[in-house]
């Protein structure tokens, strides 16, 4: 099996050190990106064609929210899963992420709603 990459977008440090014990705990070859906005983790992509999963928050700093990266997102990595990791539970958001076919996860983060998304990859 080849490695992983991941790439986790989200303002709340703790957050991504969350998901990436949760992800290194599973898969410790997983190379795993990080980038606390959306803007940043649009700066990095050209530098990543191979990114096989997305972690995103909604709410973050900066121009762009988790949602409007996926658009990015899905025109340049059509076959990487994408999951929204976000404590804006409201239906509209929710309603969007399965619009756009993104796993909707709500905080806090555990492995019991991040491990069975990873298992499909």
């Amino acid at each position: 099996m080849s490695q992983k990459k991941a790439l986790i977008v989200d303002d709340s440090t703790v957050t991504r050190l969350m998901i990436r014990k949760i992800i290194s705990e599973k898969y410790p070859n997983w190379e795993i990106l990080e980038a606390e906005s959306a803007d940043k983790a649009k700066s990095i992509l050209p530098e990543h064609p191979d990114i096989d999963l997305f972690s995103l928050d909604q709410n973050m700093p900066g121009t762009l929210s988790g949602l409007d990266l996926v658009g990015i997102l899905k025109s340049n990595y059509p076959n990487t899963k994408i999951m929204l990791i976000t404590a804006n539970i409201q239906d509209a958001i929710k309603n969007k992420a399965k619009d756009l076919a993104i796993v909707f996860i709500e905080k806090p983060v555990t492995a019991e709603k991040i491990i069975p998304e990873l298992e499909n990859l």
